[in-house]
């Protein structure tokens, strides 16, 4: 816990608010960037020679460019993993998650019914949110709704994430709970999954909220999976506290380059927690890229993404 509570008070020092992303600014600095890019790639069009080629070079990262701010953000991807906890699964649950929405007011409504569509064309058993849900204002969470769409099984269970924090998190709280989505901060609760055992836990967050650490799986043998928005707060988990985790956060580093990979990935388990299924201390993880972005409101080669839990129980 040391490492977490330490963690927690140099993150409340901080103002995020003034952090937050100015759309207006934003577009304009890519206004001028590729109206910069345009022209020089003109001039050396006509100058010719080597220009030439620098010419080709700033082609090229104006298509990037282009391609990072307004296609990649909206090509959504699915994820599908299928694991097993035990060697002899009876049961077979399919859950649905979802992370890092980021709304705000340059998000449209055809986006968040794009993601609710693209659940229910996978007719999810379980439908888990890691956190996220805004960019920064607590009114942006209405944007939401379409998630009510979503039927399941045996439910859908909430958490929030530090960017949930900055406004008025009992009012995204409250929001989702309206949409019949349960909050599962801090809590744990068994399903019953055709006469098998199926444990779900839940973190709060881990800069602004008070996560309740040791994890306790219970007195049975129940599969257990733990829904936790920073991969970060694995640091403070043990081998056999659960079976499985899922997180997000990351954003799969929003930015990636190939070969290179992930430019900056925000955990401490640097480019370990950028995305997929990892082993971390032992734990299995299965870390999402996300839906949204901040900062930088722009993806490259790191598609906004639904992950899909085939989990044999």
């Amino acid at each position: 816990m040391d490492f977490l509570l330490d963690r927690l008070k140099f993150m409340k020092q901080l103002d995020l608010q003034k952090s937050i992303e100015t759309f207006a600014v934003f577009d304009a600095l890519m206004i001028l960037i590729a109206l910069f890019g345009a022209v020089l790639g003109l001039a050396g069009y006509f100058l010719g020679g080597v220009w030439i080629y620098i010419t080709y070079l700033m082609f090229l990262g104006e298509l990037m460019l282009v391609y990072g701010v307004f296609i990649a953000p909206h090509r959504l991807k699915t994820k599908v993993y299928r694991e097993a906890i035990g060697s002899d699964p009876g049961v077979w649950v399919k859950i649905a998650f979802i992370s890092d929405l980021h709304l705000n007011k340059k998000k449209s409504n055809a986006w968040v019914e794009k993601i609710a569509s693209k659940l229910q064309m996978f007719k999810p058993d379980i439908l888990l949110l890691g956190g996220d849900m805004v960019v920064h204002d607590a009114e942006d969470i209405a944007g939401c709704e379409p998630l009510k769409k979503v039927a399941t099984t045996y439910g859908a269970y909430f958490i929030l994430g530090n960017h949930d924090y900055q406004d008025d998190p009992a009012r995204i709280s409250a929001k989702l709970s309206d949409l019949g989505i349960h909050n599962l901060t801090n809590c744990s609760l068994t399903l019953n999954v055709q006469g098998k055992e199926l444990r779900l836990s839940g973190l709060d967050d881990g800069f602004y909220g008070l996560p309740k650490l040791p994890l306790y799986r219970g007195d049975n043998k129940a599969a257990h999976i733990t829904l936790i928005h920073e991969p970060d707060l694995i640091y403070d988990t043990k081998e056999g506290d659960t079976d499985m985790v899922l997180c997000g956060h990351a954003h799969g580093g929003q930015i990636s380059l190939p070969i290179l990979g992930a430019l900056h990935v925000p955990s401490v388990f640097g480019r370990k927690a950028e995305g997929g299924k990892k082993i971390i201390k032992g734990i299995p993880a299965i870390i999402s890229r996300g839906l949204g972005e901040v900062g930088v409101r722009a993806r490259l080669f790191t598609p906004p993404e639904i992950v899909i839990l085939e989990l044999g129980i």
